[in-house]
Order: C-alpha cells, then sequence, then structure tokens
C-alpha cells in the first residue's frame, strides 16, 4: 500500500510540475507517468523519498539509482535509446506540448551531454531540459 501512496505522489508531482510549466498533459499521458514511474521505481530501486525531491528540484539525494531511475523513464518513453537522444521521438511528443521550435532549441543545447555512463547521462539529459525549459514529464 505504501508503495502504491508514494507512486501516486510521484505522478501527482511529475503532473503538477507540468502543468505550472504550461504542459498540458491528457489523461492518458498523466496515467503514463503513472504507470513507467511505478515501473522504474521497482527495476531501479531509487529512493521513493530521493525521486520525489527531484521533482520538486531538489538534488540533495541523488545518488546512481536516481539517475538510473532518470534513463529508465527516458527510456521507457522513447526519449533515449542506447545512451542517445531519438530526437524525432522527443520532438514529436515534446513539440506538442511547448512548441517545436522550442525543443529545438533545447535539443541543440543538450542532446551532445555525456556522462559518466548510461544513468550519469540520462540524468544529466533531464536536468538541462528542466533547465531550459523549466519542467519536462520526468
Amino acid at each position: 500500500m505504501k508503495f502504491f501512496a508514494v507512486v501516486v505522489v510521484l505522478a501527482f508531482v511529475a503532473v503538477t510540475a507540468a502543468q505550472e510549466a504550461g504542459l498540458k498533459l491528457t489523461e492518458e499521458q498523466k496515467q503514463k507517468v503513472h504507470t513507467l514511474g511505478a515501473e522504474c521505481l521497482k527495476e531501479t530501486g531509487a529512493a521513493e523519498e530521493a525521486v520525489r525531491a527531484v521533482v520538486k528540484g531538489d538534488n540533495s539525494q541523488v545518488d546512481d539509482k536516481v539517475k538510473c531511475f532518470a534513463k529508465c523513464m527516458l527510456g521507457k518513453l522513447g526519449y533515449v535509446e542506447n545512451g542517445k537522444v531519438n530526437e524525432e521521438v522527443v520532438q514529436n511528443s515534446l513539440g506538442k506540448l511547448i512548441g517545436d521550435e522550442k525543443v529545438k532549441a533545447i535539443q541543440a543545447k543538450c542532446n551532445g551531454l555525456k556522462g559518466t555512463d548510461d544513468c550519469d547521462t540520462a540524468f544529466q539529459l533531464r536536468q538541462c531540459y528542466v533547465a531550459e525549459h523549466g519542467a519536462i514529464i520526468i
């Protein structure tokens, strides 16, 4: 029961952050975030509190598991494949939410980032997208 409650909170926080940044998510998108978040928490073993903190903008609890949570989410969303951004998927998904030109500008700045491993790269990409637009679904 506790796990389910935390996943609901994570989904709510992520969706709220997206809405505050001007992103309009459908019910289907909200459910997808909820489902994928639950799967990635289970797969990575990331601390629920640490993931919640990151979604709220607090990186003080980031560890390798949290970074792998970002990799898991970006992978399940199709945004990152084999350590590289799938620009077409990102453009198709985020372009509808924030506009194609904004996404292209963010991609130009962020997509070349490389971390120490695939999890670190995914986390750096997430952080860059957040810094450039203020929010991303994960």
